[in-house]
């Protein structure tokens, strides 16, 4: 539950984060109202098109949702092939950068 509890505590507690990073969220039902309270927390979001733990569906319809408050800084990344597991390794360098244009 590493990208559903980014997701989730990013919302719960938004004065405690720069920015967030959720990579295949298994967060199935997206909290817009809560995205809503935190439309200046910038947010990075990667899925692979090939998850079958977490199907795609579910970062694309976290994506349009980004888009329609709309958030002032988000970040959609699909990966081509990538799986559940694959997209945690290959991004971290785009992660890492993310979280350095973010910092306190």
């Amino acid at each position: 539950m590493g990208g559903a509890g980014a997701l989730y505590l990013a919302i719960k507690y938004p004065q405690r984060w720069s920015a967030i990073a959720a990579l295949a969220p298994a967060a199935f039902a997206v909290d817009q109202e809560g995205l809503s309270k935190i439309p200046k927390t910038p947010i990075m979001l990667v899925h692979g098109d090939m998850d079958t733990v977490v199907p795609v569906t579910v970062g694309r319809a976290w994506a349009e949702a980004m888009k329609s408050i709309p958030m002032k800084d988000y970040q959609y990344i699909e990966v081509a092939g990538g799986d559940h597991g694959t997209v945690i390794g290959s991004h971290q360098a785009e992660v890492f950068a993310f979280f350095a244009r973010h910092s306190r």
